[in-house]
């Protein structure tokens, strides 16, 4: 319900006073009250609902409330908004199991002086009004401003603290985060200003369209509010005006009349500044600062014209012919909806939903229908009448009356497009948002804003540069189109995007090359005319043309050719006809592209897959409040983030996903988190929080949705407690891998990093499990490769695997790429009888990129495993490859093998009579560690198969002492208890098993070994 509201500005007021008739809505409940209050915002369409606990407050009038001012960081100086949503709650509120503070220095100090933990829970009840059980906390709590908040809470986002459960962490505040707000509450100055008929303001964009619940005071319906203005208080006093006054903003060359309204606290604009919608700043789209003056206006007396001339700014969606008929729908809309005020020369922005442009006629219309505005063009007022005869002046301000004013469209105008730089209309009108690319963490988008800016300036100087440029990637997805727009967007071009995906139907004909230039050709020229600077923009251009083979037959070979040279010639044309045209074309498969239309290219950028710091900023954006919550305007829940949410971890466990990749992890996390609240298993609070759990559980489906056939890297699950025995083996590894992971800045003079290890020994002795272990402990994804995957019929595809196994690893570091059976990956050459020499061509591509890992593979490790090294080429085995060697041998000793067997059981349930050492010396020393796998493994199956027996006893006692005929799982459901089924090793399950084993290494395979690693270390 709608309440009336004030605030409380004391500092230790923790809860929200209502009135008498609010308080009586919890008639019968006992206990505290709690409610939700939520309070619009000028930020978000979705406004954050905070809860709190309800005094009594008698003297409050008929439904209002009174809440705490630090709640919002709401000043005491200045007109604060009064009126909020407020929803009661009867439910019980949960209690916290732990909360985090943070403190500020000195307080902290003084907190961790007093003697007992207990003290410190005792201030914060005494000094900030914190009850036991009852003031509700949530992320972000401030206790005290400048001094205390609370910096996390769990596992709850909104609860309650209690002194005795609770786990309270008190953290100090090093990096200045509690920084104090200086508010000033003298305005002396700002009134001696007033004085002035001009004062000089800055103008900036509206992020977000004002609700009409934030103006005040309340306008007429028909008011235009496109013409609405706001500004804070301060800069009311200093223009000397009040709220809903006219005020005339101007610069030398235009000046505009508009209806000044005061920004009500809490918000976060700044002082001295007019905030204004999109259709105000395409009036100033290089001021950012303007006069401004009082401006009394008798709207009643303004002219109403006769005839309103509007031209469409030209632009690629005003030259679709499908979108026509809803653009002018939108249009009428736009004048009878309001009783709107324009100047000539004024620009106005029309938005549109583009999807449902194919569905609209005359009859049927848009009513019906709910629409999601994705695209926006501009009208130009180019001169108006006030009767047949009269024109108006260009500085006088007119009326649209749509049952007296004639509207005429007919002319197309170039104009520059707004800059999202200088007004975010994507934000404002609810459109498809961008990425913003941050140009120091994303280096191939400052190429291309750098080269667009060089091409706008050699145009504006009269020289012709015809700038062209090709985006290619190894990798589909990566954000080639993103990258586009938003360069468009933050640079003022505008956009002509033709998808070659949906051009290739009958491709590879003489008669589809002429439709396809032909339709491309009709599509821009159309547009280009009207449309300067412009960037054409082909996606998917390698799908359009393909790359002919020499020794292809000349015939079939002619409309690929024939497709080359017509592109290239469209290329030319568009951009020496063109002024200030740059043509920009992608591809994922950049080899498919000809040299001929690669000799019309100038500049060649690649995409990459997003790196680590590149990945976080993605993930930043997508869990975004804005982004999280879009679409849900009219939702009271909204999404947020858990402030467990780490971005750091969340980039590293994404490793090699692509930007679209990450957009389904958010969406999967949002389902995930929504699901928990619907299906009750955590308690609803105001906001459905996104926790680290959900972006985990999201990761690890898309890493298997996404996965292709040579798999996809990840990070495995093993630590070095999994594994015994290999102490010597774990110090050789930390030295190899941990130095460059740690100190890269000692390789950076140039010396070369050893980055290839090979394991070698009898099978069975944990080379799988070490090279897992190593990645798990240096946090590395973990991309494992076997030699059949890597094999392909066709000529060339085996070393094009190998290539794109290399590349998928250098796209997903720091990683470890794992051969297993190195062997079969790359025996000797020469000795192999396939007649292709597939072989011989994977071992030369294996060595060429092992030895570019010591320069360009910086994050990436290469680690093969093999039983037989005697069989691998040599040339792997030279310095720069694999030129580490780590023979994982059988234990030798007793204590090894206990080892093994104590990291293999450290999870079973051992019966006291077991002891593991004594077992070890039972066992030979020719036992591998699969070996003691498979003894541990029979060891619990003679476990379980004991403890069955057992339970069929006593189903068998239970049903002859009850005379009752229950079947086992019958007993299970309603007789045993956790005890029954607890299997418990015993030792003779253990002597048992080993008295069953049969060593897979025979004493005669484990001298052979060993003279293989003689043969090594001799040759080393």
């Amino acid at each position: 319900m709608k309440v009336g509201l004030q605030f409380n500005f004391l500092p230790r007021c923790n809860s929200c006073e209502v009135s008498l008739n609010i308080w009586e809505e919890w008639k019968g409940h006992k206990g505290p009250r709690y409610a939700s209050i939520r309070l619009q915002s000028y930020d978000s369409p979705v406004p954050k609902a905070i809860i709190s606990e309800c005094t009594l407050n008698e003297s409050l009038a008929f439904d209002s409330i009174k809440v705490a001012a630090k709640l919002y960081n709401v000043s005491p100086v200045g007109p604060t908004a009064s009126q909020c949503e407020l929803e009661i709650l009867k439910q019980k509120l949960p209690v916290f199991k732990s909360v985090t503070m943070l403190l500020k220095a000195p307080l902290y100090t003084k907190l961790m002086q007093l003697p007992h933990p207990s003290h410190r829970v005792e201030f914060l009840e005494l000094k900030y009004g914190l009850h036991h059980r009852e003031t509700v906390i949530y992320d972000g709590y401030v206790v005290e401003p400048s001094w205390c908040r609370v910096s996390y809470c769990g596992p709850y986002s909104e609860g309650l603290i209690d002194f005795k459960e609770t786990q309270v962490v008190f953290v100090k505040d090093d990096r200045d985060i509690l920084v104090e707000k200086v508010v000033s509450d003298h305005f002396d100055e700002i009134l001696k200003l007033t004085e002035a008929s001009h004062s000089s303001v800055k103008l900036s964009a509206l992020q977000n369209s004002v609700p009409l619940d934030l103006i005040s005071p309340t306008t007429a319906m028909n008011d235009d509010d496109s013409t609405f203005v706001f500004a804070d208080f301060r800069t009311l006093l200093f223009l000397g005006v009040t709220s809903g006054s006219f005020i005339r903003i101007s610069n030398e060359h235009i000046s505009r009349v508009v209806k000044v309204f005061i920004l009500n606290a809490p918000h976060n604009f700044e002082s001295f500044t007019i905030y204004a919608s999109p259709r105000i700043i395409a009036s100033f789209p290089e001021d950012t600062e303007i006069s401004a003056s009082k401006h009394p206006v008798d709207e009643f007396q303004l002219p109403t014209a006769f005839s309103v001339s509007l031209a469409r700014v030209g632009s690629w969606n005003q030259a679709q012919k499908i979108y026509q008929n809803i653009i002018l729908h939108n249009l009428k809309n736009f004048f009878t909806s309001k009783r709107r005020v324009l100047h000539v020369g004024d620009m106005i922005p029309i938005s549109f939903d583009s999807n449902l442009a194919t569905l609209y006629t005359e009859e049927f219309g848009f009513e019906q229908l709910i629409e999601e505005h994705d695209s926006l063009v501009w009208f130009y007022v180019e001169s108006v009448q006030i009767n047949e005869t009269d024109e108006i002046s260009p500085e006088t301000e007119f009326f649209i009356d749509p049952e007296k004013t004639k509207l005429i469209t007919a002319n197309v105008v170039m104009k520059d497009p707004l800059k999202l730089t200088r007004c975010d209309y994507i934000s404002f009108y609810g459109l498809d948002p961008v990425f913003v690319y941050n140009l120091n963490k994303f280096p191939y988008a400052k190429k291309l804003i750098d080269i667009l800016n060089a091409s706008t300036r050699c145009e504006s100087k009269g020289i012709a540069v015809s700038t062209t440029i090709l985006l290619y990637s190894t990798s589909p997805n990566t954000g080639k189109s993103t990258l586009v727009r938003f360069a468009a967007l933050q640079l003022g071009f505008n956009l002509l995007h033709v998808d070659c995906m949906s051009l290739t139907t009958n491709a590879g004909s003489q008669d589809a090359t002429a439709k396809i230039v032909g339709y491309l050709r009709g599509k821009i020229e159309s547009v280009l005319s009207h449309a300067s600077p412009a960037i054409i923009y082909l996606s998917h251009l390698d799908v359009l043309l393909a790359k002919t083979d020499q020794n292809q037959d000349p015939e079939g070979s002619r409309a690929p050719r024939s497709m080359d040279l017509e592109v290239s010639k469209l290329i030319e044309d568009f951009t020496v006809e063109y002024k200030g045209t740059v043509f920009i074309g992608s591809a994922t498969e950049i080899d498919n592209i000809s040299t001929s239309v690669r000799n019309h290219i100038k500049f060649e950028l690649e995409v990459q897959v997003p790196d680590e710091i590149q990945r976080g900023a993605f993930f930043q954006w997508f869990l975004s409040c804005s982004i999280l919550n879009r679409g849900l305007k009219n939702s009271y829940r909204r999404y947020a983030v858990k402030s467990d949410v780490s971005l750091s971890k969340l980039s590293l466990q994404s490793a090699g996903l692509s930007p679209l990749d990450i957009r389904t992890i958010v969406e999967t996390a949002k389902y995930n988190c929504a699901k928990r609240y619907v299906d009750g298993n955590q308690w609803a609070s105001s906001a459905y929080s996104i926790t680290m759990a959900d972006l985990n559980s999201a990761i690890s489906k898309a890493r298997d949705d996404f996965s292709v056939s040579i798999g996809a890297p990840k990070i495995p699950n093993v630590t070095w407690d999994d594994i015994g025995g290999m102490d010597q083996v774990k110090g050789e590894i930390m030295d190899t891998i941990d130095m460059p992971l740690k100190h890269p800045e000692l390789f950076a003079s140039g010396m070369k990093k050893r980055s290839g290890v090979l394991f070698y020994g009898p099978p069975g002795t944990g080379k799988t499990l070490m090279a897992k272990a190593i990645a798990t402990n240096f946090s590395l994804n973990f991309f494992s490769v076997k030699g059949p995957e890597l094999l392909n019929m066709y000529i060339g595809e085996s070393e094009a695997n190998v290539r794109r196994v290399f590349q998928k690893a250098r796209d997903a570091k720091p990683c470890v790429i794992f051969f297993d059976e190195l062997d079969s990956v790359a025996p000797k050459r020469g000795n192999q009888g396939d007649s292709g020499g597939v072989m011989d061509r994977i071992v030369s591509q294996l060595l060429a990129e092992l030895d570019g890992m010591g320069s360009s593979g910086d994050g990436v490790f290469v680690i093969g495993a093999t039983n037989r090294p005697d069989l691998l080429d040599e040339a792997l085995l030279r310095p720069g490859r694999f030129d580490k060697l780590l023979y994982l041998g059988i234990s030798d000793t007793n204590e090894k093998q206990h080892n093994i067997i104590s990291a293999l059981t450290r999870k079973f349930n051992l019966e006291s009579d077991v002891n593991l050492m004594k077992l070890a010396e039972k066992c030979p020393f020719n036992y591998t560690g699969a070996d003691f796998y498979a003894l541990c493994s029979d060891a619990m199956l003679n476990a379980m198969t004991r403890t069955a027996g057992e339970i069929d006893v006593k189903v068998e006692e239970y049903n002859k002492l009850t005379r009752l005929d229950l079947s086992v799982t019958h007993w299970f459901d309603k007789v045993a208890t956790a005890k029954d089924t607890e299997v418990t090793v015993k030792m003779e399950d253990f002597l048992k098993a080993q008295q069953e084993m049969a060593p897979s290494v025979s004493e005669e395979e484990l001298r052979h070994y060993l003279r293989v690693k003689a043969n090594f270390e001799n040759a080393a």
